[in-house]
């Protein structure tokens, strides 16, 4: 005998709270999103960001990101089983920074919520790797082109977040420090970032994510030089 307000499938979590933490995946998908999710953060140019909740299934999410020279377009996915016990978001994209070019650039991040999957508040803990090359072309046939592999990048950090639901649709809001270790052209630095974001129920499909990472910077190239600015659109697949 069970109680009907329970799904077996989505680990026993109440249908109220299934439909909360469908609305606020978003940054499931993360740039990457995760804007938008998730790994955004090792995605060169694209804000550090990563929400405390996940939902078992996958997301979809366009990301763009700029700031510290830099620019990037990507396209991000995410997969959390039905234990709902850890995240897998991934990530590519068209960088272009100023003085280099433009290049493809990629992401992947492991993230696993802590605590109650119930709560109004969050935990979660997350790491990634992501990175890019660029080719600098020359218009001169006689003079070969010139391939610069940007700074390499890994994150490892925490994540505290707030949630709140208005009807069928909700926000949440949340921060992201980590220690970004930065490796390029023989160099290597560690740095401590810290990414700020909201996401956004506009249906129980739809999100939209909106953020901002800022903290230590490095003369690498492709590390993170300022501050960095994104904005994303999810969508969830599957019954909510």
């Amino acid at each position: 005998m069970f109680d009907s307000s329970f799904d077996r499938g989505d680990g026993g979590i109440p249908r109220n709270d299934r439909r909360l933490l469908w609305i606020l995946r978003l940054a499931a998908a993360g740039a990457l999103t995760g804007v938008g999710g998730s790994a955004n953060g090792q995605l060169p140019s694209a804000p550090l960001l990563q929400n405390v909740w996940s939902m078992p299934g996958m997301a979809a999410a366009l990301n763009a990101g700029s700031g510290g020279g830099g620019s990037v377009y990507a396209a991000a996915g995410s997969w959390t089983p039905a234990s709902g016990r850890f995240q897998i978001s991934g990530g590519v994209g068209s960088q272009t920074l100023s003085g280099i070019g433009t290049s493809w650039a990629y992401g992947a991040r492991a993230a696993m919520p802590l605590g109650n999957p119930q709560a109004n508040f969050g935990l979660a803990a997350f790491a990634g790797i992501g990175g890019a090359s660029a080719v600098t072309r020359s218009a001169d046939t006689a003079v070969t082109d010139t391939t610069t592999t940007l700074a390499s990048r890994i994150p490892v950090g925490v994540s505290v977040g707030w949630r709140h639901a208005i009807g069928s649709r909700g926000f949440s809001l949340y921060a992201s420090p980590a220690y970004v270790w930065t490796m390029g052209n023989g160099q290597s630095k560690g740095l401590l970032r810290t990414g700020i974001g909201a996401d956004v129920g506009v249906t129980s499909s739809i999100g939209v994510t909106g953020g901002v990472e800022f903290g230590q910077t490095s003369v690498i190239v492709g590390a993170p030089a300022g501050t960095v600015y994104g904005v994303g659109v999810s969508y969830a697949f599957g019954k909510r």
